[in-house]
């Protein structure tokens, strides 16, 4: 699927026209019955073959566009509200909530700007209505394809909502902690990738930080709980962020309570631990740190999900420390676990997102152990999987950087298996979407990461086909890249251990001359 699909609107002459009902849906994000229905009730501008009256219908994507502009109550795809409230009743009663919260929160600042103290009936009403968006609402709509910005908005809203409340002087320690875990709920949706998400680390890491502010003062059982969830997640976005020093403390902050608390906390702490670990490039602690996770009794997907982050991060680390057998072993393994998961919760998106996870992993590492054809084939269903979820909802971050990293490892597959012709296009298509989204965030560690990535795989692909000058240049692109991420602090042990080394290798092998310079 070519990117134009998955992005919604494109302008030009490759691909304005399209052809069937659910082209034209998937251009909006809804199903095929949605459309019809707008053409009948709304006029919809579709075209019929003349003198065939069941002839297939098409539609060109700029007057589309220029409908949605004169339509008001039809928000453009990349909203990602294309549907009629009737037509999904979560979304009327999501924004009424929103509303009621809003003018909540307007009554109850007039009534303390007045002097007057938050009775706690009026509290509790205001805690139930923001929770139900914050949790019920976002957890509920996360199987629903199209939801993430909308969830978004309506998190953030009553996040904001809580934390205006939670502000006031008279404000009670218990609001405080109800708003501070919205905001970690809020932080998960902003920045996932087990998960839809808005794929946005820096607001993310902001919502963190505002939820450890609401809790200074209270030192109660109650509140220690939260924080440790809320310090947990923080620690797993520093590491990302290549923050070691910031993730470390969070860790250390939080170890004593999530160790007393066991089960479910205890692992998520051992879970962000064996991550930061693994980002540090301590991989044999790493794999320690995931190892007793791996054997939990799992009886429900959030004990399931746990399982098989586990599994991921013991192979990973077997595969950063050479062990490739045991790395393919492990992620076979997860795939496996992934499967039999969705097989008994065939509903749940997040089980979805696992097996497309897992398979990507097991076909990423197939490359690296000599067996490209296998992996090709592996990586083709992990892309097409990821490609549907994308089309589905075109504001999900989070799907859009699994289609670019699946997509290289695909291209590379192509390339190591001889396949040029077909490996040099799809690696350069890979390029191209990650240029893009560096050019939308140039300061963003994972964007600068992912493309220095691809210039190297995709340097691997043209040298052997005849373009060592343009694999050369590529390769001296991605090291200018490495030493700013360097000068930044943003290169972690991951990076150190082998996109750089991947780099060395093959500026070694395809440009002699380069190296006999320096």
């Amino acid at each position: 699927m070519g990117v134009d699909s998955v992005s919604g609107p494109v302008t030009g002459a490759r691909a304005e026209r399209l052809r069937g009902w659910k082209e034209i849906g998937r251009w909006f994000g809804v199903d095929e019955r949605t459309v019809k229905r707008w053409e009948a009730s709304r006029g919809l501008p579709v075209h019929r073959v003349p003198g065939e009256p069941r002839a297939p219908v098409f539609a060109y994507a700029h007057e589309l566009k220029a409908w949605v502009e004169r339509d008001g109550e039809v928000a453009a795809p990349e909203e990602a509200i294309a549907e009629p409230a009737a037509r999904r009743p979560w979304l009327a009663l999501a924004l009424l909530f929103l509303l009621v919260a809003v003018g909540s929160a307007v009554w109850l600042g007039m009534r303390a700007a007045d002097g007057e103290r938050l009775a706690s009936a009026q509290t509790e009403d205001l805690k139930r209505l923001a929770g139900a968006q914050v949790a019920a609402l976002n957890d509920e709509l996360e199987s629903q394809p199209g939801t993430v910005a909308v969830r978004g908005k309506l998190a953030g809203e009553a996040v904001q909502v809580l934390g205006r409340v939670a502000a006031l002087p008279d404000a009670s320690p218990e609001l405080k902690r109800e708003a501070s875990e919205g905001y970690r709920r809020l932080a998960v949706l902003q920045n996932a990738l087990d998960r839809p998400s808005l794929r946005d680390r820096p607001a993310s890491r902001q919502s963190l930080a505002e939820a450890l502010k609401l809790l200074e003062e209270d030192r109660s059982a109650e509140a220690r709980a939260v924080r440790t969830r809320v310090q947990i997640e923080a620690s797993r976005q520093a590491s990302g962020a290549g923050d070691l020093k910031a993730a470390e403390k969070l860790l250390g902050d939080a170890s004593a309570a999530a160790k007393a608390a066991g089960g479910g906390l205890a692992d998520d702490w051992a879970l962000a631990e064996s991550e930061y670990l693994g980002w540090k490039g301590d991989y044999a602690a790493s794999a320690a740190a995931a190892a007793p996770v791996t054997t939990r009794d799992a009886t429900d997907p959030v004990g399931v999900l746990r399982q098989l982050r586990a599994l991921d991060l013991e192979a990973e680390a077997a595969y950063y420390l050479g062990d490739l057998q045991r790395s393919l072993a492990g992620y076979g393994r997860a795939v496996e676990a992934a499967e039999a998961a969705l097989g008994r919760w065939p509903n749940d998106s997040r089980l979805r997102w696992m097996l497309l996870r897992q398979q990507w992993n097991l076909g990423a590492t197939l490359i690296e152990a000599g067996r490209p054809l296998e992996a090709e084939t592996l990586l083709a269903q992990s892309l097409a999987g990821w490609e549907a979820l994308a089309a589905a909802d075109p504001s999900d971050g989070a799907v859009q950087s699994w289609v670019r990293a699946v997509r290289l490892s695909h291209g590379q597959a192509l390339g190591e298996g001889g396949n040029f012709a077909a490996a040099i296009p799809e690696l350069s298509l890979s390029v191209a979407e990650r240029r893009r989204w560096l050019a939308e965030r140039p300061e963003d560690a994972d964007a600068r990461r992912m493309l220095v990535k691809a210039l190297a795989t995709f340097a691997d692909a043209l040298a052997p086909a005849g373009r060592a000058a343009e694999a050369c240049a590529l390769l001296g692109e991605a090291e200018a890249m490495a030493a700013t991420m360097e000068k930044a602090r943003q290169l972690t042990g991951y990076d150190k251990a082998e996109t750089l080394r991947m780099m060395g290798e093959s500026r070694r092998r395809y440009c002699p001359a380069s190296v006999a310079r320096e």
